[in-house]
């Protein structure tokens, strides 16, 4: 799992008689979206990225302190979530992903789960267990990169670019650690370029999930600048 650092606000004024609104201020590159629970359960946070004025990383520390353990359930984390979220007093346009292993006679099953918060809805990403990637938030540029292109051409028609498919089967652990600074990264750059709003950037941290442990790769840390 892997997630940049950038946290951007809405943000409103008056101005005589009209409010004027500036969207994805930049407020910091230092605020945390991947988490580690107990039970080497991972949960990652994108969409809205502020409850109540403050960021949503508080309220994901609070759930796992006070909802989580050790025998907890990675099936019944999503839904927990929903639940925990719901009973906020505004209750935002939020999605997680949840990742991590579940002990089934003496087999770790791999389970991956996309939540949304708002709209209530649960999704099992990996339900055949195969090998593969999964993104969300900015997620039109890596898609541009992967996925199939048509350009038209001088007659009109249109031309299929030759597509090179990435094996993601045959990734060592190390390649998905390639593979996922990767992605960010080139949404990063790609964004700061672009005329769009400012919205990913910062660090990049990166969580590990195995079969009964789990690590960072990677974490940024507090220092004096």
């Amino acid at each position: 799992m892997a997630s940049d650092s950038r946290l951007t606000l809405d943000t409103r004024r008056q101005q005589d008689d009209q409010q004027v609104v500036h969207l994805a201020i930049s407020q910091t590159d230092a605020n945390y979206k991947t988490f580690l629970a107990p039970n080497h359960i991972g949960i990652s946070t994108f969409g809205a990225a502020e409850i109540q004025g403050v960021p949503i990383s508080g309220s994901i520390d609070s759930f796992i302190h006070e909802h989580l353990n050790e025998s907890t359930d990675i099936d019944a984390v999503p839904q927990m979530l929903i639940e925990y979220f719901q009973e906020m007093p505004l209750v935002k346009d939020t999605g997680f992903h949840v990742a991590g292993y579940k002990r089934i006679d003496k087999h770790h099953v791999q389970r991956i789960w996309r939540v949304w918060i708002k709209k209530k809805t649960v999704n099992h990403i990996n339900v055949n267990g195969g090998q593969g990637a999964s993104w969300d938030g900015e997620s039109d540029i890596l898609s541009r990169l992967i996925k199939p292109v048509w350009v038209q051409d001088e007659t009109g028609n249109m031309v299929a670019l030759p597509n090179y498919p990435i094996q993601l089967q045959f990734f060592t652990l190390q390649d998905a650690i390639d593979y996922a600074v990767y992605a960010l990264r080139t949404t990063i750059d790609s964004i700061r370029f672009q005329v769009r709003p400012k919205t990913v950037g910062g660090p990049i941290d990166i969580l590990v999930i195995q079969p009964g442990k789990s690590f960072w790769v990677k974490r940024k840390e507090l220092r004096v600048s």
